[in-house]
């Protein structure tokens, strides 16, 4: 299993026949990374197109030596379809032994995870599509949106374990499990104390903002005063 986490881009020309890229540029990189964070290192190479061709062998034997097998991550930039195509893939020794030899592109399996953050933005933007209107990203809003989905999918919950404890639907282990997991990360906080959780970030939340106002209200005087002097 690979994460791909990060990404740096290095720029390649194609000509005929030849492929030239900054390979020092992209190692150089590469060990700079490292030197942020030991737990980084090299997986692949990405380019931005579902074309694969002669080219990518040549630029995919270069990360062979970063990697042992180094996965190619292609992009449709083009959106065909509108739709941003993604494809992984890894590379297998093909031809004849003392002979002549190549490597062939074969597709592998991917996901694509996101934090719960990037996720609520994503879903955000995805409500826009089709829509001339202006955004207006209100964070208030999207906590209470996120809230109505949450009570819903508690409610679907509850109500497969009300099937289940029925007889209705059969019980299955693995996603019993799951749900029990979900409920002892949830923290056992009496109401109380989480209405003054709130209301203490509230308080915090408006001094911030009042301390805004004033920061700004301060910056405007400084310079209606530097225009008189």
């Amino acid at each position: 299993i690979r994460k791909l986490k990060r990404r740096e881009a290095v720029v390649s020309t194609q000509s005929t026949g030849e492929v030239s890229m900054d390979m020092e540029y992209a190692m150089r990189i590469g060990e700079l990374q490292k030197k942020v964070n030991t737990n980084l290192y090299t997986v692949g190479w990405y380019s931005s197109g579902i074309i694969i061709n002669e080219y990518s062998s040549l630029i995919h034997a270069f990360y062979k030596c970063q990697c042992p097998t180094p996965v190619h991550l292609t992009i449709d930039t083009l959106m065909t379809n509108q739709k941003m195509k993604i494809n992984t893939h890894i590379t297998l020794p093909i031809g004849v032994k003392n002979g002549t030899e190549g490597c062939i592109f074969t597709p592998v399996p991917y996901t694509i995870q996101g934090a719960e953050a990037e996720q609520v933005s994503l879903k955000f933007f995805q409500q826009l599509r089709g829509s001339k209107k202006t955004p207006n990203f209100n964070d208030q809003e999207q906590i209470i949106n996120c809230c109505d989905e949450m009570i819903s999918q508690i409610g679907v919950v509850l109500g497969h374990i009300k099937q289940v404890l029925a007889g209705e639907a059969p019980a299955d282990k693995e996603l019993g499990r799951q749900i029990m997991e979900v409920v002892q990360a949830v923290p056992n906080l009496e109401s109380d104390t989480i209405t003054n959780m709130l209301n203490s970030h509230m308080q915090d939340l408006l001094a911030v903002e009042y301390l805004t106002y004033l920061t700004r209200q301060q910056l405007a005087v400084s310079a209606r005063l530097n225009q008189i002097l």
